[in-house]
């Protein structure tokens, strides 16, 4: 049975400590506020492996980084992911809430609804099937799947509208992140 899952952002619940290194900054600046993360991959025994609309695609392996962004009062987590220090994909948890820490680490209630942006630009939602079986088992209320929706819509906007700014910032958090390592 699906149910609302607590993840953190420094997927400790994927990862252990001898996998990967993790920093974090609480980011308060004319664009964003909320916590930053960035998970360096180091003592991964395989790569991670997922399966996506061309096939499968590698999205941890060691060397790679995630970026990730789970603003204060927003309803999703960014999950940027670099191989060789360029960004290959970002991947957005839709979530009910955000709780953020002072130094910036958070834990986070995933709501199913995903939206991914491939290397090639695309954009899609995915996982809209769990959504709505999750609403129709009753794991989430209407209001839930209201708000998925409703955040999966704004996400969609500001790609489209913010992508290029959203990108110079990720870069640059991945840059005061990865100084401080």
């Amino acid at each position: 049975m699906l149910e609302v899952k607590e993840k953190n952002l420094d997927r400790r619940e994927w990862y252990n400590d001898t996998q990967r290194d993790f920093k974090c900054m609480y980011q308060k600046d004319e664009y964003f506020e909320g916590g930053v993360g960035l998970i360096t991959f180091t003592g991964l025994t395989e790569p991670e492996m997922v399966d996506s609309p061309k096939g499968k695609l590698c999205i941890a392996d060691n060397g790679y980084q995630w970026l990730e962004i789970a603003p204060k009062d927003g309803n999703y987590v960014i999950t940027s992911m670099f191989r060789e220090g360029k960004i290959f994909q970002h991947y957005v948890d839709i979530t009910l809430r955000n709780d953020i820490a002072e130094n910036g680490d958070a834990k986070f209630y995933d709501l199913f609804l995903d939206v991914v942006v491939s290397e090639d630009g695309k954009t899609q939602t995915i996982d809209q099937n769990e959504l709505e079986e999750a609403y129709n088992d009753g794991v989430i209320t209407k209001e839930e799947l209201e708000l998925a929706r409703k955040a999966a819509g704004d996400v969609l906007k500001l790609l489209d509208k913010n992508k290029d700014m959203l990108e110079q910032k990720i870069i640059e958090y991945r840059r005061i992140l990865s100084e401080s390592l």
